[in-house]
This record gives C-alpha cells, structure tokens and sequence, in this order.
C-alpha cells in the first residue's frame, strides 16, 4: 500500500503542550537554525507534551544544547526511552524514533530535570489502500462547494495574512455557534477518502476549536500561538475506510478569537473508489457548454505520489546529463577544429621584396591579368642573346571570383654591362618553359661585376 510520510511543526495544534511551554523568540541567536526558524521550550522538570497519530513509525526532533537536560519519551506506554539532550549544539537532530504496527498510537515526552527541552518538528509514516497501489491526494480549497459554512453570515473571506494562505482565500469565524462542514464527495460516482488533513493558519488571535468525524467524539484542539504561521496541520485523521466522511469543525472560544480555514488534503487510492478531481469536469451534465464542461475547477488541486515517480525522476536527471554531456561534446569538437584549421593556415610574416637598381622591372596591371616585364642584362662573357623563358601563374579574374591562366614574359636582353645577376644562375628547363629554382633562388646576391678585370 502507499506509504508517506506527514510531518507536524511544533505549532500544529496536533501536538498538545502542558501550560508551561513558549515559543522560541528571535532573541535566541540559533533560533535560525531551527526548521522554520521555529521551536518550543521548556524548562521546569514535569513538563510535558502529548501527541496522537495514526501510523507506523514516529520520529520527533530537536535540538542539542549545552543547557539541555534528560528527558523521557514513552510510545503505548511502552518502555520509556530515556535521552540526553545535553551537548555541543546541533540541530535538527533526532532525538527519538520509535516503530509500531499501522495504527492508533499516543506519544508522550516529559522533561526529567529544571533543564531546558525543545521540539523542532515531529514526523510519522502512514498509508491508505492495497499494496503496489498509487496514492492519491485530492486538495479542496476552502471555497468548494464539498465545504459548507453556517450560518453564511457568521462567517468571512477574509482574515490577517491573507496572501500568505493557499489561493490567498479562506474562511473565518469568531462566532461559537458557527459549523463548518467538508464531505468527502467529489465526484457522483466516488464518494471516499481513507485519510484527511485540515490545514489553517495559527498564531495570536487563534482560538480553541473541535473536530469531528462521523458519528466519533470531538477532539478538541488550540491554535492560538504567540507568532503567526500559516498553513499549519490543524487536524489529521487515517484509517477512515471506504465510503462517505463528514468533518465538522466548530470554534470554542468566546474571547473574540478566530478558526480560519485554508484548505484540505484527501488522501485515497483505486481500491478505496477514490479518483482524480479532474474527472469532475468531464462527468459534468451533457447540457453543459464544451468549454464548461473542460474547466478545470479553481478550488481543486490535485496530485499523485507513487513508487513510479522516482523511477521518473532518475530518468530526467539521467537524460539531463547526457544532454549536457552531448553539449559539452560539440563544443570542444568545434573550439578543436578551430584550433587545427588557425595551425594549418599559419599567417607568414611580411617579407619586403629584393630590390636592386640592376633589375628594374614596371609592372602593367589589367582588368583580367597581370603582366610583368623583366629586362635582365646578359652576361658579357657568353655573349648569348635572343634567350627568353616563359612562367604561367593563376592570378584572379576580377569577375565572379574566378581564376585565369596569365602569361608572364621575361625577355633576355644584351647588354653592355657586362654582368649577371646570381640570384637567377640557377635557372633551368629552359626549354620546356618550366622554371625550377633552387633554395638559393630566393636570397639576394649583390651583382658581380666582370668589366675591367
């Protein structure tokens, strides 16, 4: 069956304290380290609480303090747990945990010495239904119709804090004769809830209420406290079994305190008959509109827990990792090739061309080509004369960013000079019109000069 677990601030009404507890102020300089930034004390040896709940295990937490004391924790008055709360501070701790079978069971702590004792929150485990089921909690907001407030003019919409509440709405009375109704029925066909809690703000102007369900006998209860919270458990019930459940909640006060209600939770299965509220809008009258009939009702909220949801939250955060893994991927594959292809193309530094009053050059720039005319003297002890070689190089096409083939003539010429530049001895394949130049082509030589020699 569904197991969940309810946890109880040490302001809910649910936990009942002897006359002598307070709430922990923020003049105590840990008081934020406490669940809520909230907790209650003692300090007087006998002092007590009292604690009622239908389930299985049980836990209550608290804080280690150097001014803290031994205490007493008895279950079913079973063997009493003795503890220590005395020692460096730590809170939040756990400061009893007992187990029982699935059922009724009552919890008693009392403080042994005139050392202080406090309680930060308290947790116990519950379940409704049949195993391997999916739990079911259907929320009602103070404002639906399965809520029924008498007499109408008793009671108000509005109250202190009223943004802080579920919705930001509620239902408020000062009057003792004033009722208020919630029945288990939300849909014609399913009309069940195995659980029920009742959540309401406490704080200065709360007062003393009872609850009842069914045909049982009222629990009384108290939400005055000395600091306002709201959406606090005012009243917990299990066990309630297949079927219809009325919850009658009435103020008993007479001092001009207030009962605010907030909302509901219904805790129910498949087995119990229970259902989705959303199912409501679909079952609607057949007379409805389509688009009455799709709305979701405002009042309602509702959610499932089950044993799958875990399975479902490791399968995002899963898949969330192979994600960012696959991102994380692409990114270095990109900043890598973008690093070979700035290795591949290394950008040269500027060589200024050789230049030497022996080998004047003009160079004649077209539209579609490039032409440069070389007039080199001949050596005078050869007497060659006629000589000429030819170079092809791709220059660009000044249209559509295209290639063409252009002819560069460089023509021997005699000269009386009498001498050879040496950067060009090494020139050959003449014939062919191929140029092959050694390494040494590349440096500049100062020209030899052979007249007079």
């Amino acid at each position: 069956m569904p197991t969940f677990n309810i946890t109880l601030e040490n302001t809910s009404p649910m936990i009942r304290y002897s006359k002598n507890w307070k709430a922990g102020t923020s003049g105590d300089s840990s008081a934020d380290l406490y669940s809520e930034s909230t907790f209650t004390l003692c300090q007087a040896q006998g002092d007590s609480l009292l604690f009622e709940y239908y389930g299985t295990a049980v836990t209550v937490f608290g804080a280690h303090r150097s001014n803290h004391g031994i205490y007493q924790v008895t279950l079913d008055n079973g063997q009493a747990f003795i503890g220590n709360g005395s020692g460096p501070d730590a809170f939040m701790q756990n400061l009893y945990t007992g187990n029982a079978t699935l059922g009724p069971h009552t919890v008693s702590i009392t403080n042994q010495q005139d050392t202080f004792f406090d309680v930060d929150y308290i947790t116990f485990q519950t379940s409704v239904g049949q195993d391997g089921e999916d739990l079911i909690v259907n929320t009602f907001q103070d404002n639906h119709p399965t809520f029924v407030y008498t007499p109408d003019s008793s009671w108000s919409n509005s109250t202190d804090h009223l943004s802080w509440l579920s919705g930001s709405t509620a239902h408020s009375t000062s009057d003792p004769s004033a009722i208020a109704t919630f029945t288990f029925e939300f849909l014609g066909s399913h009309k069940t809830g195995d659980a029920i809690a009742l959540y309401g703000p406490v704080g200065p102007s709360g007062g003393q209420f009872s609850v009842t369900v069914d045909n049982n006998s009222p629990s009384s209860y108290n939400a005055n406290q000395q600091f306002f919270k709201p959406r606090e458990i005012l009243y917990y019930a299990g066990n309630l079994g297949n079927g219809t459940h009325t919850l009658r909640i009435q103020i008993s006060s007479a001092n001009l305190q207030t009962l605010v209600i907030d909302y509901a939770d219904v805790y129910t299965t498949a087995s119990l008959g229970g259902s989705f509220l959303v199912d409501k809008a679909s079952s609607s009258s057949s007379n409805a509109s389509p688009a009455s009939s799709s709305a979701p009702d405002p009042s309602i909220m509702v959610s499932q827990q089950s044993k799958s949801s875990t399975g479902l939250i490791a399968g995002l955060v899963v898949t969330s990792a192979l994600a960012l893994l696959a991102t994380l991927g692409c990114m270095y594959l990109v900043w890598r090739l973008r690093r070979e292809n700035k290795n591949s193309n290394p950008v040269l530094p500027f060589r200024p061309p050789t230049t030497s009053s022996a080998i004047p050059y003009t160079s004649f720039v077209g539209s579609s080509s490039i032409v440069t005319q070389y007039n080199v003297p001949p050596s005078a002890a050869t007497g060659t004369t006629g000589h000429s070689y030819h170079a092809s190089h791709n220059v660009p096409s000044s249209s559509g960013g295209a290639s063409s083939a252009v002819s560069s003539t460089r023509a021997v010429v005699p000269s009386t000079s009498g001498y050879m530049p040496q950067g060009k001895r090494h020139v050959t394949n003449l014939s062919s019109g191929q140029v092959t130049e050694s390494r040494r082509d590349s440096e500049a030589y100062p020209p030899q000069y052979t007249e007079g020699l």
